[in-house]
């Protein structure tokens, strides 16, 4: 695409520096879109202070699932397409699914109910304690189960590592171990600041996961985003689990932000237990042995499995759980594109060709997933 198809997707500003667009954050969503404005033929710069995939995108559990959500959907559907389509990574081809866990009937019900009634293509079928040893065998007796129609097990960076390839291929320029801040001048972003050097751009986009606020705000007065952290527990076992597995619950646990719930995940030969929902840093260390029993109620073939390492991540955890993205409200140039909380991997190259298309002028973000709701 010529300079000028360029400069006019970009609100029609005159462009004479070298970067039309500074990506700040090397995860999934930046990646993905500075491989989508890359191909697009715009020039891109992404700056990330540690390495791609260092945060959630790389230490997450490695399930892409259906997000439960309506407003999310159509953003995890498309996901689904986007990595069907990425060179260097394979999706399964069907679903394992995913099993929700729980003592009693009861607890599982209203779930069931919720999900057919709202995502009636997962299919949720409620299993009596027979029927879930059948299907799972991996699960100790006596469990009741929903089972849904989703669940595509992966190695966690293995997606934005692919994604960065293949906008590195398309002409995007990466500047691992370079943190960057947005120049802004006037309320217009000028570009970025980075070791200390001011560099020209068009347009930048904020993807920073949890310090995006931090990025945007330095005073950390506006916090439309917070870390939830995740630990992780990396366990070797002989006979795996075939399904995601997940307490029943995980939802209102993690909007509390200060426990933890059983999740399983078997990708590749890599088993992930886990995770934690905390407010504050954790030491992943010590959560290592406590997550592997907590599983054992779950999974008694865990009490044989062999911890390998562990794991933390902070989850970028918006108000309402969506992401905000779009361009910020009196800050002229400066974009947005971060707070999916744990459906980072399973919506967020969707919400960065959004904000690629929103970026180029090609269409506007729909207002429930618009920053302007912050």
């Amino acid at each position: 695409m010529a300079d000028r198809q360029v400069d006019r997707g970009l609100r029609g500003r005159e462009v004479s520096a070298p970067t039309d667009v500074a990506i700040i954050g090397g995860g999934i969503v930046g990646c993905a879109a500075a491989a989508f404005l890359a191909e697009a033929g715009v020039r891109v710069d992404l700056y990330e202070g540690e390495e791609v995939a260092a945060a959630a995108s790389g230490r997450n559990s490695g399930s892409v699932q259906h997000p439960f959500d309506p407003v999310l959907r159509d953003l995890h559907l498309e996901t689904l397409r986007h990595y069907r389509e990425l060179a260097d990574f394979e999706l399964p081809k069907e679903p394992v699914g995913v099993l929700m866990l729980a003592r009693e009937r009861e607890v599982l019900e209203p779930s069931v109910t919720e999900v057919a009634r709202d995502s009636p293509e997962l299919a949720p079928a409620l299993l009596g304690p027979d029927e879930l040893r059948t299907v799972e065998p991996a699960v100790r007796p006596g469990f009741w189960g929903c089972r849904l129609e989703t669940g595509y097990p992966v190695r966690p960076a293995a997606a934005t590592r692919a994604f960065a390839k293949r906008a590195y291929a398309a002409g995007a320029r990466f500047h691992e171990g370079e943190t960057a801040w947005p120049w802004v001048i006037g309320a217009r972003a000028r570009g970025v600041l980075a070791a200390g050097v001011r560099r020209p751009a068009a347009a930048v986009l904020v993807a920073a996961g949890p310090w995006t606020p931090e990025a945007i705000d330095p005073t950390r007065a506006w916090k439309p985003i917070v870390p939830v952290w995740g630990v992780v527990a990396e366990v070797e076992m002989e006979d795996p689990p075939r399904h995601v597995l997940e307490e029943a619950g995980v939802e209102a646990v993690g909007a509390s932000a200060a426990a933890s719930i059983f999740s399983l995940v078997a990708a590749d030969g890599q088993v992930s237990v886990g995770s934690t929902f905390l407010a504050e840093q954790p030491d992943p260390v010590p959560w290592a042995p406590t997550l592997r029993r907590a599983g054992e109620r779950f999974v008694p073939g865990l009490r044989r499995a062999k911890v390998v390492g562990v794991r933390a991540c902070p989850r970028p955890q918006s108000v309402d759980g969506r992401p905000l993205v779009g361009e910020l409200p009196g800050q002229e140039g400066l974009w947005l594109a971060a707070g999916h909380g744990p459906w980072g991997i399973s919506t967020g190259p969707a919400t960065a060709r959004m904000v690629a298309d929103a970026l180029l002028g090609k269409a506007e973000v729909p207002m429930p997933l618009s920053v302007a709701r912050a």
